[in-house]
C-alpha cells in the first residue's frame, strides 16, 4: 500500500519530513511543504502550547482520518505535533477566482465536484462548517469536477465523536456561513449546502453574495448582489441561500440533481439559440 493511500487511525510519534519549507502561519499552526516516504507532502505543524488549541488541532485529525474519497484531501499521518497530507499540485479555488472569472460550465463542474465530496462526508456523519473557495483545492489548477479536493476539516462536526469541541461557537467564514451556524447550531448538513450555494455564486459573480455578510447573518441587512449566471441557475442558487434551512435543498444529492437539471436546460438547443441572439444584440 502506497503512502498516499494510507490513513492514520492513531496518533503516532513525530515523523521526519525531508527538505521542509515553511509556507506560513495560521494561528498556532505552522504550514510546511516537504518530502516524506518519496512523496511531496503538506504539513500542519502544531506550534502552540495552549492545551485547548492542541485539542482542537487533533480534532481535525480524528475527523478526517476516516474520510477516504477521491474528492477529499486524505490524511497520511497524524502525530503528536503534525497532520500530514499529500501536497496538491495546482491551486485553491480562491486563487483561481482571484486570477479570472469561471465560465458557467466550469462553475457548475466545480460545484458538482464539491457536492460529490459533501455527499460522501455527510453520509459519514460529518458536517464541514467551513466550505469556501480557500478550502477547495483544484488538482492541476483545473476548474473541473474531477480536479476538486476538499480540505480543512478543522471546524467540522462529527456525529461519531462523543464531544463537539466547537459546540455553541460561531466559528466559520461569514461570507459562506449559514445563519443558523452563526447562531451556534452545529451538525446540520444543510449549513454546508448554504455554503455550496455561496461558493457557486462566487464562481459565477467573482465575489460572495452579501456585501455585508455579518449584517445579513444578524438580520440587519437584506442586501444581496444580483443573482449571477444564466437564469436557469437562479432557482438553484436562490434556494441554497435561503435563510430557513427547511427551504434549501435537504441533501447534497438533491442539490446536485437540481444543478444537473439546470445545466441540462442551459445546454438545450432553445436556450443556446436564445443566448446566441442575446450575444448578437450585445455586440450589434
Amino acid at each position: 500500500m502506497s503512502a498516499l493511500s494510507r490513513r492514520s487511525s492513531v496518533i503516532t510519534p513525530t515523523i521526519t519530513v525531508a527538505n521542509p519549507a515553511v509556507l506560513g502561519m495560521r494561528g498556532g499552526v505552522r504550514l510546511e511543504r516537504g518530502h516524506w516516504q518519496g512523496h511531496e507532502v503538506f504539513i500542519k505543524a502544531l506550534s502552540s502550547s495552549d492545551p485547548d488549541f492542541r485539542v482542537r488541532f487533533h480534532h481535525e485529525g480524528r475527523v478526517v482520518q476516516r474520510l477516504t474519497h477521491p474528492a477529499i484531501v486524505p490524511l497520511l499521518a497524524h502525530t503528536q505535533e503534525q497532520l500530514v497530507f499529500p501536497f496538491i499540485e495546482g491551486c485553491s479555488l480562491r486563487e483561481l477566482l482571484d486570477s479570472r472569472r469561471l465560465s458557467v460550465a466550469e462553475a457548475v463542474a466545480v460545484t458538482q465536484g464539491v457536492l460529490t465530496a459533501v455527499r460522501f462526508f455527510h453520509a459519514q456523519g460529518v458536517t464541514h462548517h467551513d466550505l469556501k473557495p480557500e478550502n477547495v483545492m483544484l488538482l492541476g489548477g483545473l476548474a473541473s469536477a474531477e480536479s476538486v479536493r476538499v480540505a480543512d476539516f478543522g471546524m467540522a462536526h462529527d456525529k461519531r465523536l462523543k464531544e463537539d469541541l466547537h459546540a455553541g461557537t460561531r466559528m466559520g467564514t461569514p461570507q459562506f456561513m449559514a445563519p443558523e451556524q452563526f447562531q451556534g447550531v452545529r451538525g446540520d448538513p444543510r449549513s454546508d449546502l448554504y455554503a455550496v450555494g455561496g461558493l457557486l455564486f462566487d464562481c459565477l459573480a467573482g465575489e460572495p453574495p452579501h456585501p455585508d455578510a455579518l449584517g445579513w447573518l444578524v438580520g440587519l441587512s437584506s442586501e444581496r448582489l444580483p443573482l449571477p449566471g444564466p437564469n436557469e441557475l437562479h432557482p438553484v442558487i436562490e434556494r441554497a441561500l435561503q435563510r430557513d434551512p427547511a427551504q434549501r435543498p435537504q441533501t447534497a444529492q438533491q442539490m446536485a440533481a437540481l444543478l444537473s437539471e439546470a445545466w441540462a436546460a442551459i445546454c438545450s438547443p432553445s436556450t443556446l439559440r436564445r443566448e446566441q441572439r442575446r450575444l448578437k444584440k450585445t455586440h450589434a
